[in-house]
């Protein structure tokens, strides 16, 4: 504003003065308010932002906790002859010597291979010794065949050939 402007609200009437002055507090408030309203926008936006990253991460932890858990696992037998990692690995899934028969094979190609059967798994031990045999032992599936175990429908018998 220049000079001669402010000059000329000087010389406006006294009610036209605190009409300009009411106009001016009102524009104050009105601007007041606009900020108010967008700052309350965006701190909305940054909880709903917030919260939705918040949401993501409770689904997602466990699942990288786990593959953090499955890459620490990786080869954890890798030293320990086939038979033997075959073996630690069927017993840390819960199947006893009872109800696991493992035997080295001559492989295709001269590769080191094993047959392993199992039987009366439960499903929770067939995902155990076939994630495992792959991760801690590091041994491939060549076969395998899954079928149900005579006289119990709630267990199942398993017949692998791993290589190494």
């Amino acid at each position: 504003m220049t000079w001669r402007s402010m000059a000329r609200l000087t010389h406006l009437s006294a009610s036209a003065q605190r009409r300009l002055w009411r106009l001016v507090l009102l524009a104050w408030a009105v601007g007041l308010l606009v900020a108010w309203a967008v700052l309350s926008a965006f701190t909305r936006v940054a909880e709903k932002l917030y919260e939705d990253a918040g949401q993501t991460y409770v689904m997602v932890a466990p699942l990288a906790a786990e593959v953090m858990d499955l890459r620490a696992r990786r080869k954890a037998l890798g030293d320990v002859p086939p038979l033997q990692a075959a073996e630690q690995v069927a017993r840390s899934a819960g199947i006893g010597p009872d109800r696991l028969r493992i035997l080295p094979v001559q492989g295709i190609q001269g590769l080191e291979s094993l047959t392993l059967t199992a039987r009366g798994l439960t499903l929770r031990e067939l995902v155990e010794i076939l994630r495992d045999l792959r991760l801690q032992a590091g041994l491939f599936t060549e076969s395998a065949t899954i079928f149900p175990t005579p006289g119990n429908d709630k267990r199942v018998d398993l017949d692998m050939v791993l290589t190494h």
